[in-house]
């Protein structure tokens, strides 16, 4: 046999063999894949996805598209993903492209608190937007800004419109200049402030603990003394009706001694008749004034107020002092018994007042914050909006409330609790009384 006959019947048949091996086998790249796992997805529609599209999780290939089909009227899409990639049953998938116009695969969105997908499970496919969607979104958006236009143009229209605006921009800008030059001045006493502050709760923190076993035991003494002396309360109901009516006895003397003092008698009554006496009195009283004006710019008060939260049935107290120093500066420190916490937490905070307006910040309830308050009808009223707790992992602490006081020593309290979290948000009421 001849020599090219035989390499002729030598490439025919492995070239049979060739296709023979192509056809039963497959695709040949498949028996070079790594170990996987199958895993389903459900797409409305599987336009631009073929067998094997690449899978990225985290923008990592981990897999191919194995195979499309249809079931439910829906495109069936099975992945193969490598053996020991693992991602959770809450992971998205989604249709994604690389540059836009690049190459489209499937992007994974990792999950976080599901359990590990097993092998033919599935994940939720979240929509890809297309270029149809955002050409839809871009016109809504076109919209929008021409009713936005339209309304600024309305707005602004007139030339009062426009003057007030040119006001009110040079007013914020009038003020943010004040605020930094205000900052500027007093930056070295905020720093010491906040040194003493920090020194003071430390030594503040070391009694917290004293002081709410001295509370808890004065709890069970005050118990333990209206135990012993309950049979005793209509006694002392009884000397208080003796005391009212010793009371009355006495206004009725104090009755006829102001009418002896207008009469001009005694040495009140010739105080008041007499003009000598009476501007010799006013002279003294106005040298006493100026010995004593500098110790009179200090000024301390306190309050003690309860807050009751209907949700829980909770009440939350305050005990309140503060301190001024000058009139337009005051320290402010608080203890307050919060039942959601059941500890004692506290408040140590700085601020000044500018006419209605009152500035503070520091300490609020054991944590970093500040507040604005707005004073109305002769600090009758008050408004306040207070943030704290400002490294909370959700958001921070925002909390708004108001006071009315229809008598001097006593105030109305009502506000909204933590009014940035939705399922933290209470409302509440309450009493204050002022020392």
């Amino acid at each position: 046999m001849k020599r090219e006959i035989k390499i002729g019947i030598f490439l025919t048949v492995a070239l049979g063999i060739a296709a023979a091996f192509v056809f039963v086998v497959g695709d040949l790249g498949t028996l070079f894949d790594k170990p996987g796992y199958e895993v389903l997805l459900y797409f409305d529609s599987a336009t631009g996805l073929e067998k094997r599209t690449g899978v990225r999780l985290a923008g990592v290939k981990v897999g191919y598209i194995k195979d499309i089909r249809l079931k439910d009227n829906q495109a069936e899409v099975v992945l193969r993903i490598d053996q020991e990639v693992e991602f959770r049953t809450d992971s998205r998938a989604t249709l994604a492209a690389l540059g836009l116009l690049g190459e489209k695969y499937i992007e994974i969105i990792p999950g976080k608190s599901g359990p590990i997908c097993l092998p033919g499970g599935s994940i939720e496919v979240v929509p890809a937007m297309g270029l149809e969607q955002l050409g839809g979104e871009l016109a809504d958006v076109s919209g929008e800004i021409q009713e936005t236009s339209r309304v600024l143009r309305e707005l602004l229209g007139s030339p009062d419109s426009r003057s007030n605006l040119t006001l009110i921009l040079e007013n914020m800008a009038a003020f943010a200049n004040d605020l930094r030059e205000f900052s500027r001045a007093n930056s070295s006493a905020v720093n010491e402030g906040i040194q003493k502050g920090s020194r003071a709760i430390d030594n503040f923190d070391a009694r917290v603990e004293s002081l709410s076993a001295s509370l808890d035991e004065l709890a069970v003494l005050l118990r333990d003394v209206v135990a012993e002396n309950r049979d005793s309360v209509s006694q002392n109901l009884e000397n208080i009706r003796v005391l009212l009516e010793k009371a009355d006895k006495s206004l009725t003397t104090l009755d006829e001694t102001l009418n002896k003092i207008n009469q001009g008698e005694g040495t009140l009554g010739r105080l008041i008749q007499e003009e000598d006496l009476y501007e010799d009195a006013q002279k003294a009283v106005g040298d006493v004034q100026k010995a004593v004006e500098p110790v009179s710019s200090f000024r301390g008060g306190g309050a003690l107020h309860f807050n009751y939260y209907s949700d829980p049935d909770e009440i939350k107290s305050y005990l309140t002092l503060s301190f001024w120093p000058a009139a337009d500066k005051f320290l402010l420190g608080q203890v307050i018994q919060d039942p959601f916490l059941d500890i004692f937490t506290y408040s140590l905070q700085g601020g000044m007042r500018w006419g209605d307006i009152q500035a503070r910040a520091g300490i609020m309830e054991s944590e970093i914050g500040g507040a604005l308050d707005f004073y109305a009808f002769r600090d009758r009223v008050r408004i306040s909006v207070e943030l704290f707790d400002l490294n909370r992992d959700v958001s921070p602490h925002f909390r708004i409330q108001g006071s009315f006081s229809p008598v001097r020593y006593v105030s109305l309290l009502f506000g909204l609790d933590d009014f940035g979290l939705k399922e933290k948000r209470e409302l509440f009421f309450g009493l204050g009384l002022i020392i």
